[in-house]
């Protein structure tokens, strides 16, 4: 069986259908619903284009974004494992109008696509929750020189990813009123679902935190709002990649720190 490797929309976008083709043979290419809802919500000719390279049976496979795995992992008190072991199962073609610049989706479609807008902007908001917490763990980040400031952000970044490092903080963590606690700090590692959404909504803070200079950005703005959803999707699929191992991106943030949370993972960029 191929190995899967989790893709992302600046990889989908960048590459020719005839490279798809080639890293399809090789792997089995997982697509998350996060890259779904952006290419479905994309803009023209980049959603028709996205599509039109992903023709045929079953030319990826489906996968849900982290949230079942997490609860899997709560429920169970085991590790979810691989996110493409956790595949949709069925087969599909995704619908050919889907290559034409002009499709206008169905209502029936065109609701399901709002819904999970409202479900993104709710997550936008709890994310920004996590950017406020950003200098109580990491105090220097906006001390001194530029210099001084690009180390402290380079050693936060060291800090969030080496092996087992938010173990602590994971510890102190508390389940929502009336839901079942997460399994214990001394039974998890590294590749649990649980600890990477920890590590990448962490990484994701860290740089929201200081690329807005300390401030937690206000979402009313539209432009703002957008970068913000973006980071979000973002971190579901570095996420899913550093639990899969293999990830296929364009965006140098996303290397950078698949590359230092996953350094014996798969990083394909081209």
């Amino acid at each position: 069986m191929k190995p899967g490797i989790i893709l992302d929309k600046s990889f989908l976008q960048g590459v020719s259908g005839a490279r798809i083709e080639e890293l399809a043979r090789s792997h089995e290419l997982v697509m998350c619903e996060a890259l779904f809802y952006e290419l479905l919500t994309g803009e023209e000719p980049g959603r028709s284009r996205c599509f039109a390279k992903l023709q045929g049976d079953n030319p990826v496979a489906l996968v849900g974004d982290i949230g079942p795995l997490l609860r899997m992992e709560i429920d169970s008190g085991n590790i979810a494992g691989r996110p493409s072991s956790h595949r949709i199962d069925l087969p599909f073609r995704f619908n050919p109008k889907l290559v034409d610049r002009s499709y206008v989706f169905p209502p029936e479609a065109q609701a399901a696509v709002d819904e999970q807008t409202a479900t993104l902007r709710t997550d936008v908001k709890n994310f920004l929750d996590r950017v406020e917490v950003v200098p109580s763990f990491f105090s220097d980040l906006l001390k001194g020189s530029d210099v001084d400031r690009r180390r402290s952000w380079a050693e936060a970044e060291a800090a969030i990813v080496a092996p087992r490092a938010l173990m602590p903080f994971y510890a102190q963590l508390e389940p929502p009123p009336g839901q079942k606690p997460q399994p214990p700090a001394d039974t998890i590692t590294d590749d649990w679902a649980l600890y990477r959404y920890l590590q990448m909504q962490m990484l994701f803070a860290l740089d929201v935190y200081v690329r807005y200079q300390g401030r937690v950005p206000d979402i009313g703005n539209p432009a703002v709002f957008e970068r913000i959803e973006h980071d979000v999707l973002d971190a579901q699929v570095a996420m899913l990649g550093c639990l899969e191992g293999a990830l296929a991106t364009r965006e140098t943030k996303l290397q950078r720190w698949f590359r230092l949370a996953a350094p014996n993972g798969v990083l394909i960029d081209h």
